[in-house]
């Protein structure tokens, strides 16, 4: 695939005790990086739960056959590592999706 070809691209945000104006410019960061690297965002899930359900996105990502995953950054995820990793893992491995962190040194919604 070369560069210039448009793939298509889903986004993940965990919004508990986020306000709604702080997730619109959460959206806004994921569609601008789609933007920036030819991926056209056509969904972001927004997930209202204080544990990750690794279970559910894995099954989500493949229902939707995602092959970009697009999240503000490891910290709006999660802090911790291990978790991280798992998170990783149900992307990468159980989904075969690639993962993309708009802003990685950021920490929106945390």
């Amino acid at each position: 695939m070369s560069r210039s070809e448009i793939e298509l691209a889903y986004g993940y945000l965990r919004v508990m005790d986020v306000p709604v104006d702080e997730v619109e410019v959460l959206e806004k960061q994921l569609d601008e990086y789609a933007k920036a690297n030819n991926l056209v965002l056509l969904d972001v899930r927004k997930d209202q739960n204080r544990l990750l359900r690794l279970g559910e996105l894995g099954a989500w990502l493949i229902e939707k056959q995602v092959q970009h995953l697009i999240v503000p950054s490891a910290a709006h995820i999660t802090e911790h590592p291990i978790a991280w990793m798992l998170f990783c893992e149900a992307v990468y491995l159980d989904a075969r999706a690639e993962l993309h962190e708009a802003c990685p040194e950021d920490d929106h919604g945390k």
